[in-house]
């Protein structure tokens, strides 16, 4: 099948045209042509088609082949170009070739014709592959993979260019931070591909609302940010009513209508600051102060907005902390009320934090949940706690308990993650006990009940944490696979005032599912005999030992 080749001829003779023609026919090519030979032509032919190839004389009486080169060149500078000339010397083709040529053939033996012209449109071909992926690497160093938005790269590079311009004209700047409320039920919902489609179409309605000049940008997550040159206090909010309106209409995601709506949060140039970081954490603390008080939208405020900028602080803190693997656990045994010796630990995490010392989960578990870091938080304690206390000494070791939360719950991978991680970990299921709150397993019992079944099939164990809090349903506890109830410490500690009604019946409807009963918040010999004899299973607290390194934690184990 002949190679289909649009080409462009400068050449003043009608029958060397044909001869040139003739010769790539012969040689596989279906040839489109056009003959100019002048530079008006030239100039008509490039302006109206685009060529493949150019083929020229060297000399012409109105044209000279080096200025027609020169003028593809401006305007297609890799077109393939190739001298067919029968008066150019060894010299001349030398000067030509150094001049921007890809090769020269005497009019007089055109046998190199088809080879060179194969060989020029071959290397056309890679240049542009080339230049196509080169072009694509660029843009996906400074785009969203899954918007096609500007990220926080391109974003800054912007922000510093229109900053340049506005401090230069005198005109104002605005930056907005959005981050939607809505999104995070929907992606724990409906799955993180449900997740994607949600934010191609809030990327879509954003580009909608703007103009040209403006920049959207995805800074990650659920997180947009909206730059909006010489746009003043008053422009800005309406930006941000229009904004907050649009996310407040239902999106369609399956014939299914979702509403995530958003928060935006607006700092301004030259009043909030005048650098791009600067301005992008105002409007960061800004929309804090938005989404925590269901405002819309709210401009930065500093007399106002310290306590946003501390908690805005410490999450970044914490996204930092989590990368650098700076928590660590402390490990508190738990005892068997009858033989008094360890039976199991449970790992409790604690933030080694570069300024401020060791940090207990009051100071960061509140935020991790809210900004959805509980996830990454909890599998860097539960690798830690495998490798620290299981991996690193197997003769000693005994199983560990950790924490989970609602969102690990909702999660239909999350049987599949941790058994990955004990394969990578060459650790039994059984070795390890996984925790959840009686209020966390309620908040969805159903989807609570299906992810709890797979973690127990694989011989996971499953202890229900702070029992007696959650107020949970007998129906939904029967059917739970779970292998201990954890008796929560306030009603524990009431024992000390002889209130022990509740501690009594939750041993006894435990015993009657066939559940191990662990009673926490020991601090007494008085309540740990009497829990003793109401034939309480285990117990932990600070009366047994207080939680501490694996070293420590192991010594007492060998000592008991």
């Amino acid at each position: 099948m002949a190679i289909p080749l649009r080409l462009l001829i400068i050449e003043d003779s009608d029958a060397d045209a044909e001869l040139v023609i003739h010769e790539l026919t012969r040689g596989g090519y279906s040839v489109t042509a056009e003959r100019v030979h002048t530079s008006d032509d030239l100039k008509a032919a490039l302006d109206r088609d685009k060529w493949d190839l150019a083929i020229a004389d060297f000399t012409m009486p109105q044209f000279s082949g080096t200025a027609a080169m020169t003028q593809v060149r401006d305007i297609d500078p890799e077109m393939p170009f190739i001298f067919v000339s029968g008066t150019i010397g060894e010299d001349l083709a030398v000067t030509a070739m150094k001049t921007g040529a890809h090769d020269y053939i005497m009019k007089g033996n055109l046998k190199r014709l088809v080879p060179a012209v194969a060989r020029e449109l071959r290397e056309a071909a890679n240049r542009q592959s080339r230049k196509r992926a080169e072009s694509r690497l660029a843009h996906m160093a400074y785009h969203d993979a899954l918007t096609d938005l500007p990220n926080r790269s391109l974003l800054f590079e912007r922000l510093h260019q229109a900053l340049v311009e506005s401090a230069r004209t005198g005109e104002p700047l605005a930056l907005m931070v959005l981050d939607l409320d809505g999104f995070k039920p929907v992606n724990d919902s409906l799955g993180h591909l449900a997740g994607d489609r949600v934010l191609k179409q809030v990327a879509a309605q954003l580009r909608s609302l703007l103009r040209e000049v403006d920049t959207i940008a995805r800074l990650g997550g659920d997180e947009f940010a909206l730059l909006l040159p010489r746009t003043n206090g008053d422009g800005a909010a309406a930006v941000a009513r229009a904004v907050v309106d649009r996310l407040r209409r239902p999106l369609t995601l399956d014939h299914q209508a979702l509403v995530v709506g958003g928060s935006v949060g607006i700092a301004q140039f030259p009043q909030h600051g005048d650098t791009p970081e600067v301005l992008l954490q105002k409007a960061d603390i800004a929309m804090y102060v938005a989404k925590s008080g269901n405002l819309g939208y709210a401009f930065y405020a500093e007399d106002r907005d310290h306590a946003a900028h501390q908690r805005l602080t410490l999450i970044n803190e914490l996204r930092a902390g989590i990368e650098a693997r700076e928590f660590v656990c402390a490990y508190q045994p738990i005892l068997d009320l009858r033989t008094g010796r360890i039976m199991s630990v449970e790992a409790l995490a604690r933030w080694k934090h570069p300024a401020r010392g060791f940090l207990t989960p009051r100071d960061f578990v509140d935020v991790a949940e809210q900004t959805g870091l509980i996830e990454a938080l909890t599998f860097v304690i539960l690798d830690r706690a495998l490798t620290e206390w299981v991996e690193a000494e197997p003769r000693l070791a005994l199983p560990v308990a950790v924490n989970l939360s609602v969102r690990h719950l909702r999660d239909p991978e999350l049987p599949d993650q941790v058994g990955d991680l004990l394969k990578r970990k060459g650790v039994s299921p059984e070795m390890l006990v996984l925790e959840i709150t009686e209020s966390v397993i309620m908040s969805d019992p159903r989807r609570s009940i299906a992810v709890l079944s797979r973690l127990h099939a694989m011989g996971v164990k499953l202890a229900i944490d702070d029992f007696g809090t959650g107020y949970s349903s007998l129906g939904y506890l029967q059917q739970l696979p779970v292998d201990e109830l954890k008796i929560d410490r306030s009603f524990v500690q009431r024992m000390a005032l002889g209130d022990e009604a509740i501690v009594r019946s939750i041993i006894d409807l435990a015993h009657n599912l066939g559940l191990i009963v662990v009673a926490e918040g020991i601090e007494s010999v008085t309540v740990r005999d009497r829990l003793v004899e109401l034939g309480c299973d285990a117990a932990q607290g600070m009366f047994f030992a207080e939680p501490g390194s694996p070293e420590t934690v192991r010594a007492l184990v060998q000592s008991t």
